[in-house]
């Protein structure tokens, strides 16, 4: 009896301390609706990127605003400035801070810009990628590898090796690459589990770009890929000499809005540091991001929903209208943004009777004629419908 009481101690401390040193298991995947499952629950990425020295006080203190904030995710570009002991102290953080990080493996590519001399003792572009995987694989910090940043198509060879490299050490966590070839999407395939595109029209382009870019992605991936798209948060402006406007919130919800309803699975808006040096100033700019992130954080429930009724269809002739319908919690939600800078008119035939219809987000009211929901939008506005079936 002693023994066994013995046995069980150890293994109760031993379980305490496997928790407690930030190592338990995290299992990531995504699903047959590609949606992404974080411990068997459903989960959508709403995050940033950001670029913080782990082993920096602002780093932290960077965590505690982005931890008061509606995000939930983060990929920093500058995680491996740290050795090793210092990335896992910072993914603690992170983690106590329950958020979810994208660890960064697209610098591992010698002869790329940003190719690191070492990572604590590993060195070697396969060294550095199979010791951080080893490290960290286990790390419930941990959402996704980062494995590509538009890196042209000559790498593709490398990126898939790089890829199959990852999968064999980590099977539990999904992959992650962006780029901004959407003529030669299919040809990145095979170096994925998820795929994103990073169209970014303000202030040189029309917005209508995010919503052509999202339907090529999702169209690309197939259905047996998750699509995260990265809709632009920064000024392009900070890039170049050439002075550019930053996106105004209204922008910033019409391009995240036409990723949603595109077929995004994730958001992973770009950037957070830009913010922080924005013409504009970083309080007025990282308010409207909060703002959006909140508005669509609510909507995560909805968006995570798979259930298909009723049927919605777009009726002819309302031009530049992207809508996706989704039924969740006994109700139908229509989420529809006006891609272009003209007003558009639309006609939305639902498939079963409806009791009641309320704009969310609006202090405004619509109303049904018979089957048909009918309403005007003005320049890129986006109006989300939740709507009452009688039963």
């Amino acid at each position: 009896m002693n023994l066994i009481k013995n046995q069980r101690y150890y293994l109760i401390a031993f379980a305490i301390l496997f928790l407690s040193t930030g190592i338990a298991d995290s299992k990531v995947y995504i699903d047959d609706n590609n949606i992404t499952i974080v411990n068997e629950k459903p989960f959508f990425p709403l995050g940033l990127y950001i670029a913080s020295d782990p082993n920096t006080d602002s780093a932290i203190r960077e965590l505690n605003e982005i931890a008061d904030s509606p995000f939930n995710t983060i990929m920093n570009y500058k995680i491996n400035s740290g050795n090793i002991e210092q990335i896992r102290r910072y993914l603690d953080v992170v983690n106590e801070h329950g958020l979810k990080l994208i660890y960064s493996l697209k610098d591992f590519y010698e002869g790329t810009k940003y190719f690191p001399d070492r990572i604590g003792h590993y060195k070697g572009e396969e060294e550095m990628t199979r010791g951080v995987i080893t490290e960290f694989k286990r790390h419930p910090a941990i959402l996704a590898w980062y494995l590509n940043d538009e890196l042209p198509s000559k790498y593709i060879p490398r990126l898939t090796k790089r890829y199959k490299t990852v999968k064999s050490l980590d099977p539990d966590h999904p992959t992650w690459i962006v780029i901004y070839q959407v003529n030669e999407l299919r040809s990145y395939l095979d170096t994925t589990d998820i795929i994103g595109t990073d169209p970014y029209p303000i202030s040189k382009k029309p917005i209508a770009m995010v919503g052509e870019w999202t339907k090529l992605t999702r169209k690309s991936a197939g259905t047996n890929k998750a699509v995260w798209m990265v809709p632009q948060a920064h000024n392009l402006g900070l890039y170049s000499k050439e002075k550019q406007d930053s996106p105004t919130f209204e922008q910033m919800r019409c391009m995240a809005y036409q990723c949603l309803v595109n077929g995004a699975n994730g958001l992973i808006f770009y950037s957070y540091p830009d913010l922080k040096r924005d013409p504009s100033g970083f309080e007025s700019r990282w308010n409207d991001v909060k703002r959006l992130g909140t508005e669509i954080k609510s909507l995560i429930p909805i968006l995570l929903s798979t259930e298909a009724r009723p049927k919605v269809q777009l009726l002819s002739g309302a031009k530049n209208i992207h809508f996706s319908a989704k039924y969740y919690d006994g109700k139908l939600y229509i989420m529809a943004v006006n891609s272009s800078d003209q007003p558009q008119n639309a006609d939305f035939v639902i498939s079963e009777e409806v009791k009641s219809v309320k704009i969310l987000f609006e202090d405004r009211t619509v109303n049904m004629e018979k089957y048909h929901l009918k309403d005007t939008f003005s320049p890129i506005a986006v109006h989300v419908y939740e709507i009452e079936i009688i039963p």
